[in-house]
């Protein structure tokens, strides 16, 4: 079976040489770390948030400059959104316009291209046809009269 022991930790009890200064000469600002980490021990609160924290800084900012702050992004956002809102309306109708012209213009140009090629095959049809009975009328020898 095991046994437990609390042993403490005795170095704390003695002070070093660096501590032991006259009662006259005590600093605010030499702490050591046992004693800040203690007050920053009592400060600390485990369910604080980043918004906590924020909320906290609210009152190194000034009122004014807070409030020039604040409308700086007000206008700055306003500024975004109205830009955003008028470039999709820009795109809305170029897109649109390039639907309605350029669909049926590409439509008839197809069209047109159709159409010549078919007028090629039908003349090249033609001059085949054309060789090929200038071609039977030559080779074919006249009936003999008697």
């Amino acid at each position: 079976m095991v046994e437990l022991t609390d042993i403490t930790d005795e170095s704390k009890n003695f002070k070093t040489p660096k501590e032991q200064q006259p009662a006259g000469n005590d600093k605010t600002g030499d702490l050591s770390d046992d004693e800040y980490g203690s007050d920053f021990e009592d400060d600390y609160d485990e369910n604080e948030t980043i918004a906590d924290r924020l909320v906290a800084l609210k009152d190194i900012i000034s009122p004014k400059q807070r409030q020039n702050i604040s409308t700086f992004f007000n206008a700055t956002s306003s500024l975004v959104k109205s830009f955003f809102s008028k470039s999709g309306n820009v795109a809305w109708t170029v897109t649109t316009s390039a639907l309605l012209l350029g669909v049926p213009l590409s439509l008839s140009i197809l069209g047109e291209q159709q159409l010549i090629e078919m007028e090629k095959s039908f003349d090249l049809q033609k001059d085949a046809n054309d060789l090929l009975s200038q071609g039977d009328n030559n080779g074919q020898s006249a009936p003999a009269t008697a």
